[in-house]
């Protein structure tokens, strides 16, 4: 497979074969996702392999979010007001088994990361907060620049600064 298609979460794509080795993260897509797309709770993207539009590959969700400033890195941080700042959420990222360790989640970081950066032209954000499952997450976010918040190894930052242009 050399290509994926990245859009919404759509009616076509098949939720139920998606395992990705997190419980959560399977009953997410398959109960919730939709509901949270209804409430506008949340935006769901799916990626689907090129050429087979109902497979579920990997998915993401963006949302809406704040962060108190004295949770932020001291470098961010002593540049904001003293109040919370917006920020956007990346609330789940997953990869089904079948498709990971082949680049898929640097796909999809890469393209949430482009869609924040797209929306903070008419919507400010001082960064991307990541809530990481475990320490190989964590690591997984570091590696595109992700920054550790202050007591809280596992929420993760990328300033605004970081996205592209």
């Amino acid at each position: 497979m050399t290509g994926y298609r990245i859009g919404p979460l759509g009616g076509l794509i098949d939720t139920a074969a998606f395992h990705c080795g997190q419980a959560a993260l399977d009953e997410y897509i398959r109960r919730y996702a939709s509901q949270d797309v209804r409430r506008n709770l949340a935006r769901v993207f799916v990626a689907a392999p090129a050429g087979e539009r109902r497979r579920l590959a990997g998915y993401f969700t963006l949302s809406a979010g704040s962060v108190g400033c004295s949770d932020l890195p001291a470098s961010l941080a002593r540049k904001l007001p003293r109040y919370p700042v917006p920020v956007a959420l990346i609330g789940r990222l997953a990869v089904d088994s079948e498709f990971q360790r082949k680049g898929l989640g640097a796909i999809l970081l890469a393209d949430a990361c482009r869609k924040v950066a797209q929306a903070s032209a008419v919507l400010a954000v001082a960064g991307i907060v990541v809530d990481a499952k475990d320490a190989s997450a964590a690591r997984f976010y570091a590696h595109f620049g992700f920054v550790p918040m202050p007591g809280q190894s596992n929420r993760l930052l990328l300033p605004a600064k970081a996205l592209p242009a």
